[in-house]
This record gives structure tokens, C-alpha cells and sequence, in this order.
């Protein structure tokens, strides 16, 4: 049974992958920062192959704590983000800091306490991106959308130094979570991306030898 390490469990798309993988026999490590609610749920439902670790990606310590505590694992699948959606003047150095440090930071640290074993088995590494980063230009989301251009630049590069490895990113355009703060009438007229149809993406990536690629799912 391959081992999953997956990020971002606790709610959005992240939540909906821990349900798809473990109904296709994965074993997966569910890792959340604050609510712990839905991954217990999704624990209580697979008890014999899958775990929860509350953890801040961030904290470097915290990540080496982890990897001594689980060992090696097959594939990594960083969904964890966050955002801060502002007009440019109310931006500030932080701002964009603190949405990096989770967004591109933590999958940077993970990688390099995991890469290497993953690399070895010749498994793979999932970042999940956004097409923000392909052809949309908003400053509302800067911080969100450069976080995410860096955590493909760090997709491009680690698919070069782990070779043996499958290292993609998907660029996946609006999905329907609680980082939408959208007025309901507003919601109905946009056209999400189904998570359904990232999860299958997700699963063809799993499944291939693709490597070193920024697929985009609209």
C-alpha cells in the first residue's frame, strides 16, 4: 500500500482528495493546521489507513519532527494555501510574506525532508497551483498569485534535481471553498472547476510517468 502525505486536509479541495485517495487504497498521512473536525470525520471512516498530524508547514523543526515520526513516504501532494484578497494599498510586506511562507514555503520544506525517499522509489510530488499563474492578473490576490508562480518555479526545479520522480504542478482555475468570500448571487454565475475533475487529474498524474509539466484544469 503507497503511502500519501497530503497537506491542506482539513477543508476545500484537500478534503475531497483525502476521501477520493483513501477510497482507492491509499494510506494517507492527513496534515492540518487549526480544524481538526473533518479529518477526524474522514479518520473515524478509514481507522485502519489513515492518520492525522496537526502541524504549522511553515516551522521547519516542526516538518523534521514529522518525517522522523512517519518516515518515508511515496508521493506528496501539497494542497495546504492560504490568501489575503485586498486592494494594493491595504497590501503590506506581511501580507505577502505570511501567504508565501505557507503557499511556497511549506511545500519547499516538505520536499526537502521527503523528496529524497521519493525520489528513490521513483514516486511522485503534486503541487497544487493556480491558473492565476498562467494568464490572470489581479491585484486583489497578488500575494496568492506570486506564491503560487514560486511554488511552479519550485515544481520546475525539483522535477530537475529529484530525476527518478514525478514532479507536477496543477494550475487549477476557481473552485468552490471557503477562501470564495463571494455573496451567494454573485457564486451562482461563476463556473467552478468540479473537484471531481481535479481528483481525476490528480489520479492520472498518479498513474503516469509524466514529470516536469504545469497542467492546467479550468
Amino acid at each position: 500500500m503507497k503511502k500519501i502525505l497530503l497537506t491542506g486536509a482539513s477543508g476545500g479541495l484537500g478534503t475531497h482528495l483525502a476521501n477520493y485517495l483513501l477510497s482507492s487504497g491509499y494510506y494517507v498521512y492527513m496534515l492540518y493546521h487549526h480544524d481538526k473536525t473533518s479529518v477526524m470525520n474522514i479518520m473515524n471512516k478509514y481507522p485502519n489507513t489513515s492518520s492525522i498530524y496537526e502541524i504549522d508547514i511553515t516551522n521547519e523543526e516542526e516538518i523534521q519532527a514529522l518525517h522522523s515520526k512517519i518516515g518515508d513516504i511515496d508521493i506528496l501532494i501539497n494542497c495546504a494555501g492560504i490568501d489575503h484578497v485586498s486592494e494594493l494599498e491595504d497590501k503590506n510586506m506581511e501580507t505577502l510574506v505570511n501567504v508565501f511562507k505557507v503557499n511556497t514555503g511549506g511545500p519547499f520544506l516538505l520536499i526537502k525532508y521527503f523528496g529524497k525517499h521519493i525520489n528513490e522509489v521513483k514516486g511522485n510530488i503534486i503541487n497544487i497551483s493556480s491558473d492565476n499563474t498562467i494568464d490572470q492578473y489581479d491585484e486583489v490576490t497578488l500575494e496568492y498569485d506570486i506564491s503560487k508562480s514560486g511554488l511552479n518555479m519550485l515544481t520546475k526545479i525539483c522535477a530537475r534535481t529529484l530525476p527518478n520522480a514525478h514532479v507536477n504542478a496543477l494550475a487549477i482555475g476557481w473552485l468552490d471553498t471557503k477562501m470564495n468570500n463571494i455573496p451567494d448571487d454573485i457564486k451562482s454565475e461563476i463556473k467552478f472547476v468540479p473537484f471531481t475533475k481535479v481528483c481525476d487529474e490528480i489520479n492520472e498524474c498518479l498513474t503516469n510517468d509524466d514529470t516536469d509539466l504545469i497542467i492546467t484544469i479550468r
